[in-house]
C-alpha cells in the first residue's frame, strides 16, 4: 500500500531532528504518540497484519475501527482458521462482512466447507464484482449443503482452487457452476491421497473431470495433486485442445 510522499518527508524529518542530551536521544517531537499518526500511515500498518490481528485492532478505539474496516484491507482473505485465516462463527457474520467489508475490493478468498452455501456464493456473485481468484474446501466435508436452489456464482474467476473429500461427490454442485467458470486459466483440484500399506480401500471418482475440462475450454495451467482416481484418460482430457498450455497436469 502505497503512502504519499508528503507523509514519508515528514518522518524523515523528525528522524532527521533527533539530538542526543546527557546521554540520552531527545526529539522535538517526543510527545507525538501512535494516536497522532495520519490515517493513511495506520492504513499502511495494519495492512501488514493478518485479519485475526486486524480485528483485534478493530476493538482499540473507534478511529483504529473504522481503518480496519477499509475495505483495501480485505482484498486477499482466508477464512480457514486451521491454516491462519479468520474465523467466522455463522453465515450471518459472513453474509454481514461481504456486504460491508469485502465489496468490490475482494480479489481472493477461502472458504470452509461450512461456509460454502449458495446464499453465500450468491452473495459473493453480486457484492464481490472483481472477486477472481477463489479457494473451495471440502477436503472435510461428510455432505454438502442444498445446491439446488443456486442461481449466481461469481463469473470472473481466473484462477479456482477444489480441494476434494474422499467420499462426497461434487458433480450436483459443479452442474451449478459449469456455466459461470468458462473464464478460468488456472486451476487447482487438490486431493487428500496418502500413501498407507495397509489394505487398499475402494477409489471413487468424486469429480467429473472430462466435463469440467469441457466447462473450461480457456485454461493454460491445470493442477492435479493428490487425487487417487486420476489416470491417463484424465491427463488426455485436460492435455486436449488447451489455449497456450503453461502448465503440465500431474498427480
Amino acid at each position: 500500500m502505497d503512502i504519499p510522499t508528503d507523509v514519508w518527508g515528514q518522518l524523515a524529518l523528525e528522524a532527521s531532528q533527533v539530538y542526543m542530551v546527557d546521554g540520552t536521544f531527545r526529539s522535538p517531537f517526543a510527545n507525538t504518540t501512535i494516536e497522532k499518526l495520519p490515517d493513511k500511515v495506520l492504513l499502511n500498518i495494519f495492512s501488514y497484519l493478518t485479519h485475526r490481528e486486524i480485528c483485534l485492532m478493530a476493538t482499540v478505539c473507534k478511529r483504529w475501527r473504522l481503518i480496519a474496516y477499509d475495505t483495501r484491507l480485505w482484498t486477499h482473505v482466508s477464512l480457514r482458521p486451521e491454516i491462519s485465516g479468520l474465523h467466522v462463527g455463522s453465515l450471518e457474520s459472513l453474509l454481514a462482512l461481504i456486504s460491508i467489508r469485502f465489496g468490490p475490493s475482494l480479489r481472493y478468498i477461502e472458504l470452509p466447507i461450512e461456509l460454502i452455501t449458495h446464499t453465500v456464493l450468491h452473495e459473493l456473485a453480486a457484492k464481490c464484482p472483481n472477486l477472481t481468484h477463489m479457494l473451495l474446501d471440502f477436503s472435510t466435508a461428510m455432505q454438502l449443503h442444498d445446491f439446488s436452489e443456486m442461481q449466481a456464482f461469481p463469473t470472473k474467476l481466473k484462477y479456482l482452487c477444489i480441494c476434494l473429500s474422499e467420499v462426497i461427490f461434487m458433480e450436483g454442485f459443479m452442474r451449478k457452476i459449469y456455466n459461470f467458470i468458462n473464464g478460468l486459466e488456472i486451476l487447482h483440484l487438490i486431493g487428500t491421497y496418502e500413501k498407507v500399506e495397509e489394505e487398499e480401500e475402494e477409489i471413487y471418482e468424486v469429480i467429473n473431470v472430462h466435463k469440467l475440462k469441457s466447462a473450461t475450454p480457456n485454461l493454460r495451467v491445470i493442477n492435479l495433486y493428490g487425487i487417487n482416481f486420476v489416470d491417463d484418460t484424465h491427463i488426455d482430457a485436460f492435455s486436449s485442445n488447451c489455449i497456450q498450455p503453461e502448465g503440465v497436469p500431474h498427480y
